[in-house]
């Protein structure tokens, strides 16, 4: 069960954290990223089934895991005109230190 979302460069979203509970309910008025977050666990679910497609079989280590492509074709689930509206700034990655460790986001 996912108990957070982390977004980061996603649409409107600089970098945020949702707790998740059971029930989650998302409420708020017009623009506020409602819709962006579901769009934002969308794209996370659709990156890891293509991961798992992958990696099925296969037995990796952390460090040595690939990453996946996601064409246009894969995002019918989040209904937008152009897939650039979906990074914030057109910047999709970013690499960083968390805790001693490099992330890519």
């Amino acid at each position: 069960m996912l108990t957070k979302l982390t977004i980061c460069n996603f649409k409107r979203f600089g970098e945020v954290e949702i707790e998740l509970g059971s029930p989650v309910v998302f409420i708020g008025p017009n623009n506020s990223g409602k819709t962006s977050a579901m769009q934002a666990l969308a794209l996370w679910d659709i990156g890891l089934k293509r991961w798992n497609e992958k990696r099925s079989g296969k037995k990796s280590t952390p460090e040595k895991r690939p990453g996946v492509t996601v064409n246009r074709r894969d995002l019918v689930a989040i209904p937008i005109p152009d897939a650039n509206l979906l990074w914030r700034g057109l910047h999709v990655r970013d690499v960083r230190r968390v805790n001693g460790q490099q992330r890519t986001s």
